[in-house]
């Protein structure tokens, strides 16, 4: 799940790279029209996916830690 949080903060860094290069290059060739009109919209979704993905990363991780405390330890105080 780390790892698809790393691909989504991948993908972020791209775009804004890609919008530098927009400013920097030719801003009138149809890619760079695209990007412009829906930079937003993917810096949203982009965003959105790295905090989706990396509370499930975090969550999968203390899960799995959790359980391994457990088979580690067979006799758990009681509370």
């Amino acid at each position: 799940m780390f790892r698809l949080t790393a691909f989504a903060g991948i993908g972020f860094v791209v775009t804004i790279l890609a919008l530098i290069a927009v400013v920097i290059g030719n801003s009138q060739s149809p890619g760079a029209r695209w990007l412009n009109r829906n930079a937003g919209s993917l810096f949203a979704v982009e965003v959105g996916a790295i905090l989706v993905l990396g509370y499930a990363a975090m969550a999968q991780d203390r899960k799995q830690t959790l359980r391994e405390r457990r088979e580690s330890d067979p006799i758990e105080p009681k509370a």
